[in-house]
């Protein structure tokens, strides 16, 4: 279900599609470290239409090493139309993003686009009778699991028309309060101009409506990027939000959400940026309230005390959100499109200092896995909102790949690209071949091997299992002029088995299938700029 801003009647502003682009916060650096030493690119040069004898580079597999299962739910959407749904098959699909704050689920068809279109009220093109349970009947149908975002500011859209906003100007247009925010005000809205208060109870009336009328949303998230709530929706939260409140309001419809589902997995809280896991809009006096710490590990044991002490768990799943610093865009100039595939490394290597102004070593995957295991055991990692841009692009759709290889191999639980590829495009294809590679269902193995590349700037590789023995192998060549000749190993490193390759590369229109002679291949030579999914059935 694609859900689209009609066009606009007040003013002569054009209506956004929903959601627009999400602008990166570019708060400054928490700490400064040591200058970036990025893995170099290999030199660029012609690929030849000969390939050399001898192997350019060696991808060696461990059937042993680095066994651990791969979560289908990191192959996520954002509430993708429901011909890319179906196409994508994605393992779990999202109601979420910022309209979702301001969703009226009774009205069925209205939002407000707060700071991304001028606070006002919207039905963004929906005729429907309702949008949530049509995102819920297209998940069902979908075979994917739903995670719905319910509000938790205590506002919503009071209807859905596009001349109903909080600011409205002297001659009749919609402004937006000079692009005032908690931490610089200006004009103080009435809330109840555009909006109507709701309150737990209203979700949870949601809640019992999805479980009638279809089901029980298997992932409830508490709102959605409550530490900008006094930027994004400054009309009705001129307040910068505090380390406080994100803690009570999450407690206070979580374990409402609890109570009255007891088997849905709860996610919190849903944190929109690098800069925000560690600190809130309020500023070093609220941090200093509390005695310094970072956010995210405050959180997590506060979550914990106080579900110890309750004796229900209130948060299943620690849900953030991850767009590098300055590559959610659509540039592919040479210099962009190298950083970004050298950025993936953020995600996971310790040496690789970030090339923004975050200027130090992310590392999110396992700095997130060890932060939760100080702070509260048992919780599950979920990134609800990534995306690497410029996915109509190849240079994007590797950087897509590279992510969702990373993802699995890393043990994340739960991730949704935002919001998704468009169809055909070079993204498309790139998640396809994790999800739908053969138009069958044929996805990547659920079980990760062990997979090193003896030249993992040029080309990187990610292997998996499935349950019945098939092993799948992803290489992504990310030099955009040379090709590569990549040696698999001595004879019998691979099992033996039908070997088919599925590939997308800058040349294709569509994932190009190829049976592959003999059993377990050798070598395999890459295109420049491709990515090729080896798939080997056990015998």
């Amino acid at each position: 279900m694609l859900l689209l801003l009609a066009t606009a009647s007040c003013g002569t502003q054009p209506a956004p599609a929903l959601p627009p682009a999400r602008t990166p916060t570019t708060s400054p650096a928490i700490a400064a470290h040591a200058t970036a030493t990025p893995e170099p690119t290999p030199a660029a040069a012609s690929a030849s239409a000969t390939p050399a004898v001898a192997a350019d580079l060696s991808i060696s597999i461990d059937p042993a090493g680095g066994r651990h299962p791969i979560s289908p739910l990191i192959y996520g959407l954002n509430n993708p139309p429901s011909e890319v749904l179906h196409a994508l098959r994605p393992g779990i699909n999202r109601w979420g993003g910022n309209p979702s704050t301001r969703y009226n689920w009774r009205l069925g068809n209205a939002w407000n686009a707060a700071s991304d279109w001028q606070y006002r009220n919207g039905d963004y093109g929906y005729t429907g009778k309702s949008a949530s349970d049509d995102f819920m009947r297209d998940t069902r149908d979908a075979d994917a699991a739903a995670l719905l975002t319910i509000p938790t500011l205590g506002w919503v859209a009071k209807n859905n028309d596009t001349n109903t906003c909080s600011f409205p100007t002297d001659d009749g247009q919609c402004g937006d309060a000079s692009q005032a925010n908690c931490e610089k005000p200006g004009a103080i809205a009435d809330p109840k101009r555009a909006n109507v208060p709701i309150d737990v109870q209203s979700d949870l009336e949601w809640l019992r409506h999805l479980k009638g009328a279809l089901y029980t949303p298997q992932f409830v998230a508490m709102d959605n990027e409550p530490d900008i709530w006094g930027h994004t929706h400054y009309d009705v939260h001129p307040s910068c939000t505090t380390y406080d409140e994100i803690r009570d309001t999450y407690l206070k419809y979580a374990g409402a959400v609890r109570a009255q589902n007891p088997n849905a997995q709860l996610l919190g809280p849903v944190s929109c940026c690098w800069y925000y896991y560690w600190n809130s809009a309020a500023g070093d006096q609220d941090r200093a309230a509390h005695d310094g710490q970072d956010f995210l590990p405050w959180f997590l044991q506060q979550v914990r005390q106080h579900d110890e002490t309750a004796g229900v768990r209130t948060l299943d799943v620690l849900d953030i959100h991850y767009y590098p610093e300055g590559l959610y865009n659509d540039d592919a100039d040479a210099d962009t499109a190298a950083r970004r595939l050298r950025s993936t490394r953020s995600l996971w290597d310790e040496t690789y200092v970030d090339e923004s102004w975050i200027n130090q070593p992310v590392a999110l995957i396992p700095r997130m896995h060890k932060l939760i295991a100080q702070n509260y055991p048992g919780t599950k990692l979920g990134i609800t909102e990534w995306n690497w841009g410029a996915d109509r692009t190849m240079n994007g759709a590797l950087a897509l790949a590279e992510v969702l290889g990373i993802m699995g191999r890393e043990d994340v639980y739960l991730a949704n690209y935002w919001r998704y590829p468009e169809p055909n495009s070079p993204g498309f294809y790139a998640f396809k071949l994790f999800s739908n590679y053969d138009n069958q269902g044929g996805h990547f193995g659920n079980v990760s091997l062990a997979a090193t590349s003896s030249q993992p700037g040029w080309v990187s590789a990610f292997a998996a299992q499935s349950d019945g023995g098939r092993l799948t192998l992803l290489l992504i060549n990310k030099d955009p002029q040379r090709a590569a000749t990549v040696s698999l190993g001595s004879p019998g490193a691979l099992p033996a088995g039908q070997a088919t390759l599925f590939r997308y590369s800058q040349a294709a229109e569509t994932i190009v299938r190829t049976t592959l002679p003999g059993v377990a291949p050798t070598s395999l030579v890459l295109p420049a700029y491709s990515l090729s999914l080896v798939v080997i059935e056990a015998k």
